[in-house]
């Protein structure tokens, strides 16, 4: 059995409206990656992000049907009192996955800016400094998570206290979610913002430097959930309906992570929007068959390489030409210069699906 009722309902529900979203842009980034054959650093450490942040799905998903976001009048209820600790369980599984899935998912989207850099230093120092201040941070809190209670399940478990477990004050671990907060609210700016210089004088065009920025920038949304959960994180303290006053925490820290991820894997989707675009205002799949330098298919009937030279005609101006194209089936036609553009598109073709014709001139002057 399990208890969903009060504010457990939109627990559920944004954690599993964020994770799909999460799931489904790392998906596109990986086939985005792996047909182009771009696949780096930056994409594995994503990739292992997803193991702490499936522990922290399962810590948010979890106390949502045990209890985190039920008022303690439900919980006092002989029937539910085991909800009490089932909720504090889940909790905990939420902030060990918290502080184990924000390293990677943080880092991912810092080593894409490091590659960026290219060999920038004073950018490569920067990003530097904030990746071993975010990651150390976050080691920090993790430790003192696990460590708050000996032995762990004291956490919950009053059993444990009474048979000598002990915890250590409340405000000793909250002075540790503060700072923890305060580090990757700082980090998360530096990170958005840092695209915009990095950026500047690079030799590309001004609508792709905004959109890159612009994709960086959502990092910011990133930072606004972390604030939004430091004041539930306040509240949550001074409270007595403890597991219910939790559900803003377990949302806005969540959001935190899962916009993180989005962030990080829409911002290598730029192949992607290409393709989505050249739908929009061409055959896609045509252009797809249009040969290119490696093809063996050339223009011409039956597939044969066509053959174009350009000659004046013999007791005529120099400055006249007119054209042979010879094809592979050995008929012959004449086209001026005028009518080159309806070669190319002939038979109906549009731009793009024609192959080029390999042309070669030669004036003859009579005396």
């Amino acid at each position: 059995m399990a208890i969903y009722t009060d504010a457990a309902p939109s627990v559920a529900g944004s954690v599993i409206m964020l994770t799909t979203l999460a799931f489904l842009t790392f998906l596109a980034r990986v086939y985005c990656r792996a047909t182009r054959k771009s696949w780096g650093v930056e994409d594995w450490i994503m990739s292992g992000a997803l193991v702490p942040f499936a522990v922290l799905v399962a810590g948010c998903v979890g106390g949502a049907f045990n209890g985190i976001g039920i008022h303690n009048w439900r919980l006092e209820q002989p029937e539910n009192v085991h909800y009490q600790a089932d909720g504090k369980k889940f909790f905990l599984i939420f902030e060990v996955g918290y502080c184990a899935a924000i390293i990677p998912i943080k880092l991912s989207i810092s080593w894409m800016l490091i590659r960026v850099a290219e060999g920038r230093k004073v950018y490569l120092y920067i990003q530097y400094v904030v990746i071993a201040i975010f990651v150390i941070m976050n080691i920090i809190a993790l430790i003192f998570i696990l460590i708050n209670c000996v032995p762990v399940d004291a956490a919950w478990n009053e059993e444990a206290l009474k048979n000598g477990g002990h915890c250590q004050p409340s405000h000793v671990l909250a002075d540790v979610y503060y700072a923890c907060t305060a580090v990757n609210i700082l980090t998360d700016w530096v990170t958005a913002l840092l695209p915009v210089p990095l950026l500047w004088n690079v030799q590309i065009n001004r609508n792709t430097k905004i959109s890159i920025v612009g994709l960086m920038g959502l990092g910011i949304f990133a930072s606004m959930s972390a604030c939004v959960r430091l004041k539930y994180t306040v509240a949550v303290t001074a409270q007595s309906d403890y597991l219910f006053g939790l559900a803003n925490v377990v949302i806005w820290g969540f959001a935190e992570n899962a916009i993180g991820m989005i962030v990080g894997n829409i911002a290598t989707l730029r192949p992607l929007f290409r393709i989505l675009r050249d739908r929009k205002t061409s055959d896609y799949k045509n252009y797809k068959r249009s040969p290119g330098f490696n093809s063996s298919h050339h223009t011409g009937a039956g597939g044969v390489f066509s053959r174009t030279y350009e000659l004046a005609e013999h007791g005529k101006n120099p400055t006249h030409i007119t054209t042979s194209t010879v094809a592979g089936d050995g008929r012959q036609h004449s086209f001026s210069d005028g009518d080159s553009d309806r070669q190319i598109l002939e038979d109906g073709q549009r731009p793009g699906e024609a192959d080029i014709v390999v042309s070669r001139q030669v004036i003859v002057a009579y005396g």
